[in-house]
């Protein structure tokens, strides 16, 4: 092979390599622009602004939820599973063991037990304890930019390779609550109320009922 026709690759092979590099660069950009927040109109000019992505849809602001009255009992997505404060003799032998703080809780199905004495109670997950997976039947749950993981009552956020349970994020929208949330009515106005969290009954924009967590009423 002459130095001249090695000379001609080299040059062939830089065109290519630039004939690349333009091609990600188009395809970069194309997808950035897609990614941009677009605005649409809702009713009577409303508007929600919603930041696409490739794989998900991010609510950045959205018109402010009405009070409605709610017609569905509020634990009906978990009518089949036991309720809060409920003491059992035994749990499935297929839950998995969660060791915190000293405390060895089993989680079966999304639904936390805590040890009282030779039996378990239905419990409150506590905040801070991790799992690997994330109970079936979960709800995505976006709340400004942080994304949350809904089951039964729990809120979880991914950590690494595992999902922490975490405090009710206000502004929360769920469509169900456990089996043993109160009802309570403050300045004529009747809430939900479950691990100190209060829940105002509302819709959605297709119209189904929802709850939203909101701040102390009191």
């Amino acid at each position: 092979m002459t130095g001249q026709t090695i000379y001609s690759n080299k040059k062939q092979m830089k065109k290519a390599l630039l004939l690349i590099v333009i091609i990600l660069s188009v395809v970069y950009h194309t997808e950035a622009q897609q990614r941009k927040a677009v605005v649409r109109k809702g009713k009577k000019g409303r508007k929600t602004v919603i930041r696409k992505g490739p794989h998900k849809t991010v609510v950045v602001h959205k018109t402010p939820r009405k009070r409605v009255k709610r017609t569905r009992v509020v634990h009906h997505r978990y009518i089949n599973l036991p309720r809060r404060g409920a003491v059992v003799a035994s749990v499935n032998t297929a839950a998995i063991t969660v060791r915190f703080r000293g405390v060895g809780f089993r989680v079966y199905s999304g639904v936390w037990y805590k040890p009282k004495g030779t039996k378990w109670i239905v419990a409150r997950a506590p905040i801070g304890a991790r799992v690997r997976v994330i109970p079936k039947g979960f709800r995505k749950v976006i709340v400004g930019s942080n994304n949350y993981f809904y089951h039964y009552g729990t809120y979880y956020m991914q950590k690494g390779t595992e999902y922490e349970v975490v405090e009710t994020p206000t502004g929360a929208e769920i469509d169900s609550l456990p089996n043993g949330s109160e009802t309570v009515i403050i300045n004529g106005e009747t809430y939900y109320l479950l691990d100190s969290t209060y829940y105002m009954p509302s819709v959605d924009n297709d119209g189904n009922e929802i709850l939203i967590a909101v701040a102390n009423p009191n």
